[in-house]
């Protein structure tokens, strides 16, 4: 079933379909709802996970997840115990009870909209302000950029933003395989293609067709794969890129990458390339009650064949380095001369 047709029907439905789990499902601050069949668990903005003080019927379980299969036309049963469906703004799966004793649900909410703005961040202890500028000046300067950190910590919620300072007139290429940026719905008014990629278009695919499609941004909602060598191989034709990835710490980038190349590339050759190409690695964070902060902000650079990696702030504290020349160069090519404070046009 086509994805436009899976969610509409899904819209059509949810009254039905969330019955139990509606006020969840309508409140905004809630980004997580899971069953594991004893207990719903709640992920919300500020509080954190907790159980709710509410049970869901075997009944409704049952009725959900044959609603859910009889809409997207599969299967549902111990031979085929996994049930996953997406719209714009749910990320949906079960598993079968003869896997797991009880059925289990996942719903991710994908919102459709920014989440915050510059000054929600300042206000929410997100980071220092000039460091928020500094992100900022740093798409408007084309560098291209890593955001990493774990599962829930926002990692594409910091994109969308920062997303939002691409001049509109340049090209964005958007690939997914699940919609979470919303790039054309939160920037109607920017040139944008968006794909989405499977079983039969890759990542690989449609990153080097790209090339051919005239894309100055390429988003990646998340580099986990050998997609990686495409991304960096249009990055060397003149492209820019944001993308997301699973990272500890910023310093780890480049291995990290290279591990999801696999096997057939040269490391020292891969590697210098992801210093020359990749310009920006930042590492958000979040804690227990889901309150997310930058933790660590750094530069990649490749000068006179040595790699290096420059943090510039870390655990709330800015380190008392200098932004790598190169970097700099490129700042003052858009007429950024200091890029911790906004250029006022």
């Amino acid at each position: 079933m086509e994805k436009e047709q899976l969610q509409q029907l899904i819209e059509n439905n949810k009254d039905d379909l969330f019955s139990e789990i509606k006020e969840e499902i309508s409140d905004e601050s809630v980004t997580d709802i899971e069953w594991d069949g004893y207990n719903l668990w709640i992920t919300q903005l500020g509080r954190g996970c907790y159980i709710a003080m509410k049970e869901l019927s075997d009944r409704y379980m049952d009725n959900l997840s044959i609603r859910l299969a009889n809409i997207m036309g599969v299967p549902f049963n111990r031979v085929h115990p996994i049930l996953e469906a997406n719209t714009e703004i749910l990320r949906i799966s079960i598993w079968h009870e003869s896997r797991c004793g009880k059925k289990s649900m996942a719903i991710r909410k994908i919102p459709g909209k920014l989440r915050f703005g510059h000054v929600d961040l300042i206000q929410s202890d997100y980071a220092p302000e000039s460091i928020i500028t500094l992100l900022e000046n740093c798409v408007t300067a084309h560098l291209s950029t890593v955001i990493g950190g774990q599962p829930h910590a926002g990692k594409t919620e910091l994109l969308k933003y920062l997303a939002t300072y691409i001049p509109a007139e340049e090209k964005v290429g958007v690939y997914e395989d699940n919609q979470e940026i919303h790039y054309r719905q939160i920037n109607p008014h920017s040139k944008c293609v968006e794909f989405f990629v499977d079983s039969k278009i890759s990542y690989q695919d449609i990153i080097k067709a790209g090339l051919r499609h005239n894309i100055d941004w390429v988003l990646l909602s998340e580099s986990r794969g050998p997609e990686v060598m495409e991304l960096l191989n249009s990055l060397s034709t003149g492209a820019y890129c944001m993308t997301t990835m699973h990272l500890d710490d910023i310093r780890d980038m480049p291995d990290r990458m290279y591990s999801m190349l696999g096997k057939g590339e040269s490391s020292e050759r891969f590697i210098n390339s992801i210093y020359k190409y990749i310009d920006l690695v930042v590492l958000v964070d979040c804690d227990r009650f889901e309150k997310r902060k930058i933790r660590q902000v750094g530069f990649l650079s490749r000068n006179h064949g040595n790699n290096s990696c420059t943090v510039v702030f870390e655990d709330g504290e800015f380190k008392d380095v200098d932004i790598p020349e190169d970097i700099k160069e490129k700042f003052i090519r858009f007429g950024i001369d200091n890029p911790y404070v906004w250029r006022h046009d």
